[in-house]
C-alpha cells in the first residue's frame, strides 16, 4: 500500500478548500446580480471591502410659492356656523287690562274732587302706550346652525316714569308713575327659503333680492317693577293719597315673523313683529311687540 504523505495531504486540503470558497464566491455573486469575475487581491491588507450602495431617489421638491397661495385662497368647503351679536330697540303695546281698571277706580275720587275741573287728567301709562312708548332695548348673540335656522339669546329691559305736577291757586294734584322691566330669552329665526346670502360686489338692488322672509318662535322671562302713586292737597293739607306696588315675575312664549335685510357681507338689518302668550296675568301682560335689530356677522 501507499502511503500518502502529510505534507502532501494538507497541500491537497489547501487547493479544495481555495476552489471551494472561489464556487460559492460565484454561485453568490449570480444571485444577487449579473456574474462578475472575482479577482484576487495582491493584497489583503490594501483592500477595502466597501457595502453594496442601493440607488437613492432624489427628495422631493417643495412646493411652489404660487401652489401655497393657490391652496390659501381656496374655499373650505365646509364654512362653518358663523356667529353674530345684535342691537334692537323693542316697543310694546301691551294689553294692561289690569292696569286700566286700577286707574278708573284709584283716580275716579282726586278728580271728583276737582269740582271746577281746573286739573288736566293725568298722564299714565295706558297713554304712554296708545303714544307707543312703552320701548326697551336688547342685546343678542347666537349662531346658524344651519342654512334655514338661526338662533339668538338675548337681555335687555327699559325703564320709564310719569311725571303730573299740576297747581292751581292753593290746590294740587300730583299723580306719578315709575316702571321698569328687564327681560331674557332665546328665539329661533326659520327661514324657508333659506338665510340670505350676499357678495362683496353686490349693489343695493341685489341685496334687497336677497333678503328673506321669517318666522319667529322662542321662550321669554322677565320681571315687571311698577309704582303709582297720588295726592290731592289742598294748601297743606293732604285731602287724598293713594300708592300702589308691582313685583311681578313672567314667563312668555313668543310667535311672530320677521324680514331680514343685508346691508353688506357682515351688516343686516331684522324686522320683526311678534305677540307675546304670558302664562301668568295674561290679560294685563299679553300683547304685541315690534323690533328693529342691526347684526353684525361674524
Amino acid at each position: 500500500m501507499r502511503t500518502i504523505g502529510v505534507g502532501r495531504y494538507l497541500r491537497t486540503l489547501l487547493v479544495w478548500l481555495i476552489a471551494g470558497w472561489a464556487m460559492a464566491g460565484c454561485a453568490a455573486q449570480r444571485a444577487d446580480g449579473p456574474l462578475r469575475l472575482a479577482v484576487w487581491p495582491a493584497n489583503l491588507e490594501d483592500h477595502v471591502w466597501e457595502p453594496a450602495q442601493t440607488p437613492v431617489s432624489p427628495p422631493a421638491e417643495p412646493p411652489h410659492e404660487q401652489e401655497v397661495e393657490d391652496r390659501a385662497e381656496r374655499p373650505s368647503d365646509d364654512p362653518g356656523k358663523p356667529w353674530h351679536i345684535d342691537l334692537a330697540m323693542r316697543g310694546s303695546y301691551t294689553k294692561l287690562g289690569s292696569t286700566a281698571q286700577q286707574l278708573d277706580r284709584r283716580l275716579d275720587l282726586p278728580l271728583m274732587l276737582d269740582v271746577f275741573h281746573v286739573f288736566d287728567e293725568p298722564y299714565t301709562p295706558l297713554d304712554r302706550r296708545t303714544d307707543l312708548g312703552l320701548t326697551t332695548w336688547y342685546v343678542g348673540a347666537g349662531r346658524q346652525e344651519s342654512e334655514y335656522v338661526v338662533w339668538t339669546w338675548y337681555i335687555g329691559g327699559g325703564m320709564g316714569q310719569d311725571l303730573n305736577h299740576q297747581r292751581f291757586f292753593n290746590f294740587s294734584l300730583e299723580v306719578d308713575f315709575r316702571y321698569g322691566y328687564y327681560y331674557t330669552g332665546v328665539t329661533a329665526e326659520i327661514y324657508p327659503w333659506r338665510v340670505p346670502q350676499t357678495d362683496a360686489g353686490m349693489d343695493w338692488t341685489g341685496r334687497l333680492r336677497a333678503s328673506r322672509p321669517f318666522l319667529l318662535a322662542g321662550f321669554e322671562t322677565g320681571y315687571v317693577s311698577a309704582e303709582g302713586e297720588g295726592d290731592y292737597k289742598m294748601g297743606r293739607v293732604l285731602v287724598y293719597h293713594d300708592e300702589q306696588k308691582i313685583r311681578d315675575w313672567l314667563a312668555g312664549i313668543i310667535v311672530g315673523a320677521g324680514w331680514s335685510f343685508p346691508l353688506s357681507e357682515r351688516w343686516s338689518v331684522n324686522l320683526m313683529g311678534d305677540y307675546t302668550f304670558h302664562f301668568y296675568r295674561p290679560e294685563e301682560y299679553n300683547g304685541w311687540n315690534w323690533i328693529t335689530a342691526i347684526r353684525y356677522t361674524f
